[in-house]
C-alpha cells in the first residue's frame, strides 16, 4: 500500500517537472502558483472580516472600529460622573452577576449603595435602606441598550491619540433616542445629543461620554444642561458580589 502511493507521489512530481521543461509548462505552472497564492488571501481576509467588532460609517467615509464585549458581559470596575446643571455626583464601584457594589459622593459626602434585581439600596447610617434609582438616564446607558443607541446614531468625527486610543463622536435625535426606550414616534425640533466613545489599542470600549442635555430638557420640560462620562476597566476581573445583610 505504501508503495503504492510513493508510486503515485513520483508520477506527480515527474509531472511537475515535465511542465516545467517548457516554456508553455512553466507559464502554466506560475499561473497556478498565483492562482492558489490569491485564494489563501481572499480566505484569510474574509477570516479577519467575520471576526471584525461592530463597524459602522457614514455619508462622511468615517469608520468606527470598536468592542462592545467587556461592557455587555457585565463584569468591570467603573466610575460615572453625572453633572446636572452644574452638580456633580460621583460613583465608583465593580459590577458583577447584574449586582452592583459602589460608592456615591454628592456635596462631598460618600455613601455606600447596592444594586441588585433593580433593587436599589444606599447605606445612609448603619443599614442599607431601600431607595430610588439612584442613576440619572440609566435606561439609556444601560450596559444593554448601548449597542443599540449607538446603532441609531450618526458618526461625526473622531480623534486619534499617541497612546493608539480613538474617540468616536456621535449625534443622536431626542426623537431617536424616546423612539428606543420609550417605543414612541415624537417629531420635537431640538439640538442633538452627542455621545463619545473611547477605546485602547485592543479596540475595547473604556470610556463612554454623553450630553444628553438635548433629551433632558424635552422629558423634563425645562432647559438642562446634562451629561454623564463612565469609566470601565478590569473586564472580566470582578469576583462574585454578594447582597449585603442587614
Amino acid at each position: 500500500m505504501k508503495e503504492k502511493k510513493v508510486k503515485e507521489q513520483n508520477k506527480y512530481i515527474e509531472f511537475i517537472k515535465n511542465l516545467y521543461k517548457s516554456k508553455r509548462g512553466r507559464a502554466f505552472l506560475f499561473f497556478l502558483f498565483y492562482v492558489i497564492f490569491f485564494i489563501i488571501i481572499i480566505s484569510m481576509l474574509r477570516g479577519s472580516y467575520n471576526e471584525s467588532p461592530n463597524y459602522n460609517d457614514n455619508e462622511s467615509n468615517i469608520n468606527a472600529y470598536y468592542k462592545l464585549d467587556g461592557i455587555e458581559n457585565g463584569n468591570y470596575h467603573f466610575t460615572r460622573e453625572e453633572n446636572i446643571n452644574g452638580e456633580i455626583t460621583n460613583f465608583t464601584g465593580d459590577k458583577s452577576n447584574n449586582r452592583i457594589e459602589g460608592v456615591m459622593t454628592t456635596n462631598n459626602s460618600f455613601y455606600n449603595y447596592f444594586i441588585y434585581d433593580n433593587i436599589y439600596l444606599l447605606k445612609l447610617t448603619d443599614k442599607y435602606e431601600v431607595t430610588t434609582d439612584l442613576y440619572h438616564f440609566n435606561n439609556i446607558t444601560d450596559d444593554k441598550v448601548i449597542a443599540n443607541i449607538i446603532k441609531k446614531s450618526t458618526l461625526i468625527s473622531k480623534t486619534e491619540y499617541e497612546t493608539g486610543n480613538i474617540s468616536y463622536n456621535y449625534e443622536i435625535t431626542t426623537n431617536t433616542i424616546d423612539s428606543i426606550i420609550n417605543n414612541t414616534n415624537i417629531d420635537v425640533d431640538m439640538p442633538t445629543n452627542k455621545i463619545t466613545l473611547e477605546t485602547n489599542e485592543e479596540d475595547e470600549v473604556i470610556k463612554i461620554a454623553y450630553d444628553l442635555s438635548s433629551y433632558a430638557t424635552y422629558v423634563n420640560n425645562t432647559p438642562m444642561t446634562m451629561s454623564i462620562s463612565i469609566n470601565y476597566s478590569n473586564f472580566g476581573e470582578v469576583k462574585d458580589i454578594e447582597i449585603p445583610e442587614n
